[in-house]
């Protein structure tokens, strides 16, 4: 064997050995889950004994409700979910304004697109005059029109309604 490699083994069993003798002086080896038994418990609270009366049973109880009574049934008139005549989904639109002039709504309707809102532009002829009004929809849900009109409300500072939409 080489002089080099036999300086380099004893290094490492030298190191090694001092290793063995510190690390046990480094790190605690005691039992981390042993009970500490040097707390002192304050002793016992005294305590007297309270007595209580035992509540008496009423001879005739008469119930706050009158049990043959029936409860008013309360049921859907169907406006505001379910299925059309024609066996379509129910769909709801918001309507956000009505204009005489075409560049009025088109100016609306970009600025609802700009919010996020997919709106589109109805025409209706008035007693004979040409309306155009601004929709967003259609939502399946009237409570998701209802909470979208009043966003746009106010968010527009406008008066939408909330409308059937007709396919």
């Amino acid at each position: 064997m080489s002089e080099g490699l036999a300086r380099r083994v004893a290094g490492t069993l030298v190191l090694g050995v001092i290793g063995l003798i510190v690390l046990p002086l480094l790190i605690d080896f005691t039992d981390p889950n042993k009970v500490d038994r040097t707390t002192k418990i304050p002793a016992a609270p005294s305590i007297e004994a309270v007595s209580l009366e035992r509540a008496k049973r009423p001879e005739s109880v008469t119930a706050g409700v009158d049990l043959n009574k029936s409860l008013p049934v309360v049921t859907n008139d169907g406006d505001d979910f379910g299925l059309t005549d024609k066996g379509l989904p129910q769909f709801w639109s918001v309507q956000v304004g009505s204009f005489t002039e075409e560049p009025k709504a088109k100016t609306l309707l970009k600025k609802l697109a700009d919010k996020g809102y997919k709106a589109f532009i109805e025409r209706a002829v008035i007693a004979g005059e040409n309306h155009y009004r601004v929709v967003v929809g259609p939502k399946i849900d009237w409570r998701h029109a209802k909470a979208a009109s009043q966003a746009i409300d106010r968010i527009f500072k406008t008066k939408s309604i909330i409308l059937k939409y007709e396919i």
